[in-house]
């Protein structure tokens, strides 16, 4: 799924991958994939291993540690045919699936439909906490997400106009349905930048009354360590990213995303937990904040998605 150039294995001599640059016929109002930071061109999500390690080089480029040999992967700037496509954008291009004939909501009932926003202007060092993973919806949509994020800027897809600055966001996922089943959630560590697109980490299996451990760790000046574990399993899935802009992330979010929300039984029926959540700066822990509720909220609600703020360490998404 990369779509790059290798620079370095551990083979004698180096492994070369061509990158077609894509015709303009192909990136139309089709080419969007639905990310946990809004619509992404397709052809700039890439997956990368986990434990995988993201630098940003001065022309916006990615250079992608790969484990185990730490080969480097080199993912260039996307390719948005300069600007005529933006690389990110609030609400999806075409989600047309099958059955769609049967969608009750509106065709732009998709973004954050639901999440906590918290600002600290020192910027932020950590930010940990666990989130359960709810029964299996009745219906599919075409992605649902939840997670907590750290963005530079507070930029919401679909309310905000497309991002115009420089921009990125790093996030612990739990997503359904899983990449490698229909009937089945997983999770992913991500990380989304204007220049490049979007990187996520190799999914990781989890299911029904499974806690995931989120952590957003700083391991630097400009970079930050994104992992997602599974306790019962033990699997984490991670990757570390490193750029001038992650130098501060002063926005914190817990989000409930949805694309391809079909009608309200596409939602589950148990709530999602996010419990023993923690935010730190360079002064140690926030002892004392609070999250606000949908700073600025989705119109027109048609489900009965909702967000409840218990504390600052605590907050439960409901649906029914």
């Amino acid at each position: 799924k990369f779509m790059g150039f290798v620079v370095g294995s551990p083979s004698p001599r180096w492994l070369l991958l061509a990158l077609a640059t894509l015709p303009r016929a192909v990136i139309s109002q089709f080419a969007y994939t639905p990310t946990p930071a809004g619509m992404v061109l397709s052809h700039c999500v890439h997956e990368i291993p986990s434990g995988a390690r993201v630098e940003e080089a001065n022309d916006g480029s990615l250079l992608i540690s790969t484990p185990p040999s730490m080969a480097i992967l080199v993912i260039p700037p996307c390719d948005n045919h300069n600007g005529t496509y933006p690389t990110v954008v609030g609400h999806p291009r075409s989600m047309k699936t099958p059955g769609d004939a049967e969608v009750n909501l509106p065709a732009d009932y998709d973004g954050w439909l639901q999440y906590t926003a918290y600002h600290d202007t020192e910027g932020f060092d950590s930010f940990i906490g666990k989130f359960t993973v709810p029964d299996n919806p009745k219906r599919h949509p075409h992605i649902l997400y939840l997670f907590t994020g750290l963005q530079n800027i507070d930029w919401i897809p679909k309310v905000d106009a497309e991002p115009s600055e420089a921009f990125d966001i790093i996030q612990p996922v739990i997503q359904y349905p899983a990449d490698w089943g229909e009937d089945h959630w997983s999770v992913k560590s991500w990380y989304v930048t204007l220049k490049a697109g979007a990187l996520h980490s190799r999914e990781v299996p989890c299911k029904t009354g499974d806690v995931v451990l989120g952590v957003m760790n700083r391991t630097g000046a400009e970079s930050w360590v994104i992992s997602s574990t599974v306790q019962s399993s033990g699997k984490t899935t991670s990757q570390t990213v490193s750029n001038k802009r992650l130098v501060s992330q002063p926005w914190a979010y817990t989000t409930l995303e949805c694309y391809g929300c079909r009608d309200c039984s596409t939602y589950p029926k148990a709530p999602v937990n996010f419990t023993d959540m923690t935010l730190t700066t360079g002064n140690g822990p926030v002892r004392s904040f609070a999250w606000e509720k949908n700073p600025k909220p989705q119109p027109d609600q048609k489900c009965n998605e909702n967000v409840h703020i218990q504390d600052q360490t605590s907050v439960l998404y409901t649906f029914q």
